[in-house]
């Protein structure tokens, strides 16, 4: 019998470990091999199930309900329409108005309709046919012009972009039943700017026009949210005041189909209108400082300008500016500049031709606001401040060169002395005005005796040669007013710094970097390099008013809620400083001016006393100063700031006519003119063809 000894590998049915080894190892082989199938059986199950569902999901959405989910995937969008809010309205300061509103029928086409549905072909067939309708209901249009529009990348993908406005009703309806034949048409109704009182004040109100892609990219995340159809200020009131003015838009959640056509409003938010704004302005005196501007140019190209020899030429007179000005508060009562626009051409766009049309230089600048942005020299105009200058710091005085009543002699001209070079500085036309004082030299305009004092200025001991400057930097010049307009220039007062830099940046144009005597004496009569705005003329007189006080001048006096008409917010005066004003320093300033528009005798005639003359002095008494401002290679200029009536003046008036000649002969009457009427209450009404909407009711006029 053969036997196996253990672990020999052969049958043992002990209990050993070779019994427990053996089974167990085959165990775990048929556990691995039995498990494969299975998993694989598993997640073919899974994938036969993924693999139907997906197939009967999609022959549910390509059968069953593929029409439906086309219909609304290619037909239905919905869409965010924006609701243009109104502008507010501005006021004059009785509460007529200037600038308002009116809803006109607007032409649209859908950008979104245009861009993705319409070929080139089809856009110019549509705009051909458009063009037609809209010329055939009155609204005469071309087809480029359409063409065009639509082809201005500036609209975004969804701005409805505006084609013709102001078409009637009949065409609304005409268009509104052939939407497939204008597809993307539609017309809306929009608010538009309306002018009561036509082209009134129109560099004040200035006037809005389609925002531009540099303004539109300047106010990202505006609160009242701009788009690439909205219009904006671009000067005047209309610019200052835009956050204001401006309404807040609303918008529409619409759905619309493949065609544009409305299946169903979603959501709605209305437009809340802008505040509406209260001007200083008062549109009668607007109106007749406007007319009066107008009457002195046209007087000034009647007259013989005699500074040409030999031939017989008028002045040319091309342009001007004016302001009134209450110098109790800084208010701004009336402003105007010639050559002025209409602000109407702008409704609806303008065109590149018509804005090249106010560029060129035979129409003399026309948007420009000359009283705010024309820089001119003042002229004698400036002789009160130069006189102030000499009086405050004692230069005339007890112990100064001249006493306030002590006389020199004006020969016609004025020697400098310890001069090199040119020396002799004259009156016009040489002419001698003989002993005069301080009051006189006002009066009569003398230069010498001006000459004499920026001398002693220049010279004297204890005296800084750039106090006259330093002075009219008090009463406002070389720094802007502050008013509520844009585009206001700061003017220039020269000085030895100013004159050394335009040396260093162009030794050609000025040769001469140094400061001298002869500088002085042209800053203390309003000539060299002294330029200044009509506005700042005019606010300067206002301490001589009123004893002392200079405003920021103000063109607003209040905003209005347009829906309550209650006050949203009151301006009130701003006063900027107050000026060492005692009655010894005014009283011979003044009484100097008053001679200018009263003085006759025998030998003296005030400058512009002819331009007064049967004026109701005893009723009214105006004080003023005439001004003639040398302009090199043109005519002189007439400058003439007035004032009334006196003691307690409540009108302030400056005119400057450019190259019109004599400030006593061309710019006085217009301010004459201006002041009688106010006198004599003779202000005529403007005309209007639109009934006034008054706001006293809510806004008091004693609160104004």
């Amino acid at each position: 019998m053969s036997t196996f000894p253990p672990g020999a590998g052969g049958p043992s049915f002990g209990r050993g470990d070779s019994d427990r080894e053996e089974p167990r190892s085959r165990r775990g082989r048929f556990s691995r091999a039995d498990s494969r199938p299975l998993r694989l059986s598993i997640m073919g199950v899974i994938a036969i199930a993924l693999l139907t569902t997906l197939v009967v999901r999609l022959w549910y959405l390509q059968v069953v309900a593929s029409e439906q989910f086309v219909a609304q995937a290619v037909g239905n969008v919905i869409r965010t329409v924006p609701e243009p809010a109104p502008r507010g309205r501005i006021f004059d300061v009785w509460g007529r108005e200037l600038v308002g509103n009116r809803t006109v029928n607007v032409v649209t086409m859908d950008a979104f309709v245009l861009r993705d549905q319409i070929g080139r072909s089809q856009r110019e067939r549509l705009a051909l046919e458009l063009a037609r309708q809209l010329s055939r209901s009155g609204v005469l249009t071309k087809s480029l012009q359409l063409t065009e529009a639509m082809a201005d990348p500036s609209y975004g993908p969804f701005d409805r972009i505006p084609l013709a406005v102001g078409v009637s009703d009949a065409i609304k309806v005409f268009l509104a039943e052939r939407n497939e034949e204008f597809p993307g048409v539609e017309v809306v109704q929009r608010t538009q700017r309306v002018y009561p009182y036509g082209d009134l004040a129109s560099h004040v109100l200035g006037y809005i026009d389609t925002i531009t892609a540099e303004e539109l990219e300047a106010r990202p995340n505006h609160p009242k949210r701009y788009s690439t159809v909205d219009e904006i200020g671009k000067s005047g009131v209309e610019l200052a005041f835009e956050d204001i003015l401006r309404g807040s838009p609303g918008w529409r959640e619409i759905e619309v189909d493949n065609v544009g056509n409305v299946v169903r409003e979603r959501g709605y938010r209305p437009p809340q209108p802008g505040t509406d704004v209260v001007l200083t302005i008062d549109a009668d005196l607007q109106r007749l400082l406007e007319d009066e501007l107008l009457r002195g140019l046209r007087a000034a190209r009647q007259r013989q300008d005699e500074s040409v020899e030999e031939s017989f030429t008028t002045f040319s007179a091309p342009a001007g500016a004016a302001v009134v000005l209450d110098p109790r508060t800084g208010n701004v009562l009336a402003l105007a500049s010639y050559p002025t626009y209409d602000p109407r051409v702008f409704i609806g766009g303008i065109s590149e031709d018509e804005f090249a049309a106010f560029l060129h230089p035979a129409s003399h600048a026309p948007l420009n606001n000359r009283a705010i942005q024309g820089v001119y020299s003042p002229g004698s105009t400036m002789k009160p401040i130069t006189s102030y200058a000499a009086l405050s710091t004692g230069l005339i005085g007890p112990s100064g060169f001249l006493g306030v009543n002590q006389t020199t002699q004006d020969p016609g001209f004025h020697v400098l002395a310890d001069c090199v070079g040119e020396c002799e500085f004259e009156n016009p036309d040489r002419a001698p005005n003989g002993d005069v004082d301080l009051r006189m030299a006002i009066t009569v305009s003398s230069d010498v005796y001006f000459y004499k004092l920026a001398e002693q200025f220049a010279h004297r001991l204890g005296y800084p040669d750039d106090q006259i400057q330093h002075t009219a930097r008090d009463f406002g010049f070389g720094q802007t007013t502050g008013v509520a307009l844009p585009f206001e220039h700061a003017g220039i007062v020269p000085d030895a710094e100013i004159k050394r830099a335009r040396h260093e940046s162009n030794p050609e144009a000025f040769p001469d970097p140094g400061w001298r005597t002869g500088d002085t004496i042209n800053v203390s009569i309003g000539q060299g390099d002294l330029g200044v705005t009509p506005l700042q003329l005019a606010n300067s007189f206002t301490p001589f008013a009123n004893g002392g006080r200079l405003y920021l001048p103000n063109i607003a006096v209040a905003t209005i809620d347009p829906i309550s008409g209650e006050v949203v917010n009151e301006i009130a005066p701003r006063e900027s400083s107050r000026i060492y004003a005692p009655p010894d320093v005014l009283a011979p300033i003044l009484d100097g001016m008053r001679g200018a528009t009263t003085l006759r005798s025998n030998e003296r005639l005030g400058t512009a006393y002819n331009a007064f003359e049967g004026f109701p002095h005893n009723q009214w008494p105006v004080a003023g100063k005439t001004g003639t401002a040398e302009v090199l290679g043109k005519s002189d200029s007439a400058v003439f700031v007035g004032f009334g009536p006196l003691p307690q003046a409540e009108y302030v008036v400056a005119v400057l006519l450019e190259e019109a000649g004599f400030g006593g002969e061309s710019a006085a009457p217009v301010v004459r003119r201006v002041l009688e009427a106010v006198a004599l209450d003779r202000v005529p009404e403007a005309p209007t063809e639109i009934p006034r909407q008054d706001l006293r009711a809510v806004f008091p006029p004693e609160t104004l």
